[in-house]
């Protein structure tokens, strides 16, 4: 019996040790002409070694304000000032939620992690042979040092700006204080329908990625949507209306033409993700080779997974996909014991947790986050005693979105890849294309089924009595096509299908007047594409006016029988104008006076329509859209709801007057009247000398949450905004001869040495992108060593 036991336990004893034994292996790291890194490992955790370490040496500054922006630990080294941007943002995420989900990874997919954080920390070992050498300058800029990462880490650059970001935006609270200000301005029956102008819950004219007769679903609750006029919102006062003035910017554009469309290819996939424009840039290239991967593109912050690029079958690309997959409930709090709130009448308590924020030279700060049965309390009212929380479909998987898309790229079909689609639980649309000229897209998103009564654009009940009803089906909620009937498919963060439900976003609606509808012109316009005239469509869309197609007919008609020469005359320069907003000459000003006309015109108009029917709530919807010389778009030019709300008007489509009873037409006139009076006031000049100073394009040194990520002296600054891409990438597909490229500005490195000295690959794409050039992307291993620039190998031990 002895010998049993002294035998079993050598057998533990020695698989304890196996257990606990290192592996080693090499990363070879192969640098391209413009410094993109192809990593060559044989497992997965040395390919994340490999891709840790390469981000390392070319944007550890980024990398380390993305982390602190994330996770709320910015007044740590840049202090006070950024303590309300902390605690905002820790309110957003459970970090023992995040914890937990990584512990139960797969040991593959916890690879990921692991090898990317432990090649971080391999170059932080290197900087510390050669600080004076290695270190980016911005560390001592700002006194502080970079610290190491874990797995933890890694999982919350995705989380903290895929998720709590492009997954989390709501505005339920500000449009219950606008619907509050118009009903006390104009009565509960006109407020509402001027409400439901602006915002409307459903549209069914608005153009779709999928074209209709491949798409019929209804998408809709249809519950909640046709519940009798009944609803359960929550009432908001206005004393706290924010006077601010929405602009819907940017959010990307993808096209994608089947093998009837193109001319020397199978399939082509553009992609031009609109995030806003930052040095470092917002995304990273990268090529992944081994351990049964292959891709190759570009991702932000530097995902794990590659969120536009392609493997040895397919590639794929993403757009924001707007849908509602967020709502805020409104928690009845026990005005005896604020720790508890009422649900299904009984008393239950807040979860709480104190977090301690420490702040850079100030005292260090301690805060409660709270959270309901719903989700996270992001906003009170005391007086009221009500709680809001925020109820996020993806909530408690925010991992399950990353390992889908890290799935997907590792996919061989449009089947396996739309199996991966499917797991995704924020609103993003996803694109494919594969080598034998077959094109798909899904729509993107965990999508709840709603109680009867509840608009999805207002607070609701959180007593119990409008709690979600489950995920609705997929095959009917998240609309997806494969080879549509179209040959190609088209979005620019338009309406996905027919019979999908309106956003809630104030900001944001879908109907007739959208951009897409430039792109699905300029696709139609030719039988088939050659690669160089699909990357063409980019500089087209750039430049293009895509409001001018709603309006010109409107403005014929308002001016074809006045006396008024100079109206005649501006009329007839914007029915010439070619819709393009260029600086041919570089002399600063926008070429011809159809910009400066048109441009202020729009403005003119959305103040003589809106400006005395949204009284307080103006200020929401006054703003234009359009960049100026000193105010650039935060992320490119779209059509905002009040300019769309004034084409649903002209074209008969609104109940509510906002006209006054007046003749459109001489809206209109009086509008073109007054900002020919407004620039010739300013300008000084005849009708068709009129101009305006061009909008230049700054690449700004904080990153998209309002965080520096470089220098002071690093902002660098584009002649001209143009409407496109943060990065433009193309890949061009037929089996065994994937042709990609892409611009990805400024440059693949943000290094900056201790001394000032930018690394070569800092700005090479600059010039690039602002003269829509273009780079390879280099795929295969031969094209990878003949284009090779450098090369490095780096042990690790796993």
């Amino acid at each position: 019996m002895r010998n049993i036991v002294f035998s079993l336990l050598l057998v533990f004893i020695a698989s304890c040790s196996a257990a606990n034994e290192k592996t080693t292996g090499s990363v070879r790291i192969v640098r391209d002409t413009f410094g993109m890194p192809h990593i060559y490992a044989d497992d997965i955790y040395g390919l994340y070694f490999g891709y840790g370490y390469s981000i390392a040496q070319d944007r550890l500054f980024q990398m380390e304000m993305a982390r602190r922006s994330t996770q709320g630990t910015v007044a740590a080294v840049l202090g006070p000032s950024y303590v309300d941007y902390d605690k905002s943002t820790r309110t957003l995420f459970d970090p023992a939620s995040i914890r937990k989900q990584i512990k139960s990874l797969a040991a593959k997919d916890l690879d990921v992690f692991e090898g990317y954080a432990a090649g971080i920390n391999a170059w932080l070992e290197k900087i510390k042979e050669s600080p004076d050498e290695l270190m980016p300058k911005q560390f001592g800029d700002h006194d502080f040092a970079p610290a190491t990462w874990d797995e933890y880490d890694v999982a919350m650059i995705f989380i903290g700006t895929m998720n709590n970001r492009y997954g989390d935006f709501n505005t339920e609270i500000d449009n219950a204080k606008i619907l509050s200000a118009l009903q006390q301005q104009h009565g509960a029956v006109k407020g509402s329908l001027l409400f439901d102008a602006l915002n409307p819950r459903f549209t069914d004219n608005a153009p779709t990625t999928i074209p209709s007769e491949d798409w019929s679903e209804s998408a809709y609750d249809s519950l909640a949507l046709n519940s009798g006029g009944s609803s359960n919102s929550i009432a908001i006062a206005t004393t706290s209306l924010s006077p601010k003035s929405a602009v819907t910017t940017g959010m990307s554009n993808c096209y994608i033409l089947g093998k009837s469309k193109v001319s020397g290819a199978n399939s082509i996939l553009v992609n031009g993700p609109q995030f806003g424009w930052f040095n470092p840039s917002y995304v990273y290239s990268v090529g992944m080779h081994g351990a049964g991967i292959d891709v190759v593109g570009n991702t932000p912050f530097g995902y794990p997974m590659i969120m536009f690029g392609h493997n040895a079958n397919i590639s794929w690309g993403s757009t924001w996909g707007a849908s509602d997959i967020v709502d805020i409930y409104a928690e009845k709090v026990n005005p005896d014991d604020r720790s508890t709130y009422w649900h299904n009448n009984k008393l239950l308590k807040f979860e709480s947790r104190v977090e301690l924020i420490e702040i850079k030279g100030a005292t260090d700060l301690q805060f409660e986050v709270r959270r309901s049965i719903h989700g996270p309390i992001i906003h009170a009212d005391e007086a009221a005693k009500v709680a809001f929380a925020k109820k996020r479909a993806w909530d408690g998987g925010e991992l399950d979105s990353l390992l889908a898309w890290l799935s997907a790229t590792w996919a061989g079909d449009f089947d396996e890849w739309k199996s991966y689609a499917e797991k995704s639980a924020i609103n993003v649309n996803m694109y494919f294309a594969d080598v034998d000229g077959n094109i798909g897209y899904f729509h993107g998103g965990k999508f709840p089924q709603r109680a009867a009564g509840h608009d999805n654009r207002l607070p609701i009940s959180g007593a119990g009595d409008m709690e979600w009803l489950g995920r609705m089906p997929i095959e009917t909620a998240n609309p997806h096509v494969l080879n549509p009937s179209s040959g190609y498919l088209a979005n620019w963060n338009n309406k996905p299908g027919q019979g999908v439900m309106n956003p809630d976003f104030f900001f944001y609606s879908w109907s007739a007047a959208d951009r897409v509808d430039f792109l699905h012109a300029e696709l139609t316009s030719k039988k088939k594409f050659t690669a160089d005239e699909a990357w063409a469509v980019i500089e087209s869309s750039s430049f293009a006016d895509v409001y001018a197609p709603y309006f010109l007919e409107f403005l014929e008609l308002a001016t074809q029988d006045t006396e008024d020469a100079g109206l005649r005359e501006a009329n007839n320069i914007l029915q010439a104008w070619d819709g393009r907003s260029t600086d041919s000459d570089t002399d600063g000003f926008y070429d011809g006076a159809a910009t400066a006309i048109f441009r202020t015109f729009i403005g003119e108009l959305i103040h003589r329509t809106l400006a005395d029917d949204l009284g307080d709530a103006y200020t929401y919807f006054s703003a234009t859209g359009y960049p100026t010389h000193d105010k650039p778009t935060g992320a490119g030019t779209n059509i905002p709801p009040a300019v769309k709300l004034i084409v649903e008007a002209l074209n008969g489509r609104v109940e509510y007057d906002i006209f006054n009873g007046e003749p459109a037409s001489t809206i209109i006139a009086s509008a073109l009247k007054a900002s020919l009076m407004e620039l010739a006031t300013e300008k000084g000049q005849e009708v068709a000398s009129l101009r305006l100073p061009v909008a230049s394009r700054p690449f700004s040194m904080v990153n998209f949450l309002g965080i520096p990520q470089g220098g002071n002296d690093e902002t660098l600054i584009a002649s001209i905004e143009q409407n496109r891409g943060t990065e433009n990438n193309m890949i061009v597909m037929k089996p065994g001869a994937i042709v990609a490229y892409e611009v990805a500005p400024p440059g693949q490195s943000g290094f900056v040495s201790s001394s000032g000295q930018r690394d070569p690959h800092y700005s090479d794409q600059f010039d690039l992108y602002q003269s829509f050039g273009k780079k390879r992307i280099w795929f295969y291993a031969a094209d990878v060593a003949d284009n090779a620039a450098s090369e490095d190998v780096v042990t690790y031990s796993h």
